[in-house]
């Protein structure tokens, strides 16, 4: 049996980095990782470039858990630190737009590099193809795994992930093990996921992408807007702007009817977008009004956008009322689609919920209930949005857990 100061389980991002925290404070430590491969998950980021964090993180950008909790782990290990630790490991970064940091290779597996070496310099045991079966604790934790090995372990740190992204290997199991310990969770939806509509139209411009901004009604809720691409599908809309609000959508669902808007010209008032409508008809008053808009939108999207203003298709210029006009130019600041369902948890890329906040200390992420068990990563009740956030927890959350357990 092999024995050791502190044991991780996943080695996503949350994992890599407890393991180096605790390994880098004199812990004897073991990363245990069902894949044949670490961090299968950083090289799924940023379209395979690695969104590493942002310049402007702060607890606003996450959802979950309280500000309190999340600004208290942010700020043992921030977006700052974040950069100094990757730049100390000779990864060059660079600065996109809204703050995005990416390493300037413009390769995730430049990321996956850098760490590997730095687990090997601080010598930790990196056991992959790895599959827990049963985690035991007759007097030390002794985690059992599949071949039949023995690892114990002083400290144990669950980094296993969420249930989304099926495929980069997450498959739940952490959160199994913590509930068969005392835990409970806060339900779970996916967060960062497409949207499936009632109407079917989305299906008749599918591949269709546009920038739009987003937001969502449900009875007295508004969310705030999202802007970006906007992708319409064959079961209804995705792309960042729309999958961004997922987070807020999912516990929606459950109460009252769900409406998502989508505005085709957030950078024009809805008189201004009217003033540029009347020049383009003026200027082609002898057509119709599908070809009056050929350099308005998108081919594909105008005779959906007329029908949905309720615009004969063969309407020329001339015979347009003023109020079918005005019609049209809300239907384009004000697309408005009916959610039926977030799509599965296995297509999502973040988890929103997870393991209650109330019973893990804050200052050290370890369990309240449970002395010498810790989380990181994407267990705990915390989703943050698009943009290098998600990854930024983990980073924050693991250095915290794995530095925490090796004291």
């Amino acid at each position: 049996m092999a024995k050791y100061d502190t044991a991780i389980i996943g080695a996503g991002p949350a994992g890599i980095m407890a393991a180096i925290a605790a390994s880098g404070n004199g812990s004897r430590t073991v990363l245990i990782e069902r894949n044949p491969q670490i961090g299968r998950k950083i090289l799924a980021t940023g379209n395979g470039r690695c969104n590493l964090t942002n310049r402007f993180v702060s607890a606003a950008r996450y959802h979950g858990a309280t500000p309190e909790f999340i600004k208290g782990v942010l700020s043992r290990f921030d977006q700052n630190a974040t950069m100094k630790f990757f730049e100390d490991l000779g990864l060059v970064l660079k600065e996109e737009d809204n703050g995005r940091i990416f390493p300037r290779t413009n390769q995730a597996s430049s990321v996956v590099e850098v760490l590997k070496r730095k687990l090997m310099e601080n010598r930790v045991t990196v056991m992959l193809d790895s599959q827990v079966k049963a985690i035991e604790r007759p007097s030390a934790w002794r985690v059992v795994l599949l071949s039949g090995k023995l690892v114990e372990t002083d400290k144990l740190i669950l980094a296993t992930g969420g249930r989304a992204a099926h495929h980069l290997g997450s498959t739940g199991d952490g959160l199994y093990w913590a509930q068969k310990m005392g835990h409970s969770l806060t339900p779970i939806y996916p967060a960062l996921v497409p949207v499936e509509t009632v109407e079917l139209w989305p299906k008749e411009i599918q591949g269709l992408k546009v920038e739009a901004s987003v937001w969502v009604t449900s009875g007295d809720v508004t969310t705030d807007r999202t802007t970006g691409d906007v992708l319409f599908t064959a079961y209804g809309v995705s792309g960042p702007a729309v999958m961004a609000q997922a987070a807020h959508i999912g516990p929606l669902l459950s109460k009252c009817e769900v409406m998502l808007h989508i505005d085709m010209f957030p950078d024009l008032t809805e008189e201004e977008l009217d003033a540029l409508v009347v020049r383009l008809l003026q200027d082609n008053e002898k057509r119709m009004v599908a070809d009056a808009l050929i350099g308005l939108l998108p081919d594909s999207l105008i005779p959906t956008l007329i029908g949905l203003a309720s615009i004969d298709e063969g309407r020329k210029v001339g015979q347009l009322a003023r109020n079918k006009r005005l019609d049209l130019v809300k239907t384009m600041k004000n697309l408005t689609l009916t959610v039926s369902k977030l799509r599965p948890l296995k297509e999502a890329q973040v988890m929103a919920g997870g393991l209650h906040i109330d019973q893990i200390d804050a200052h050290t992420l370890e369990s309240r209930l449970v002395k010498g068990l810790y989380f990181a990563g994407e267990m705990i009740d915390v989703d943050g949005d698009s943009g290098g956030f998600n990854l930024q927890w983990a980073w924050s959350s693991g250095y915290v857990a794995g530095a925490s357990a090796c004291r």
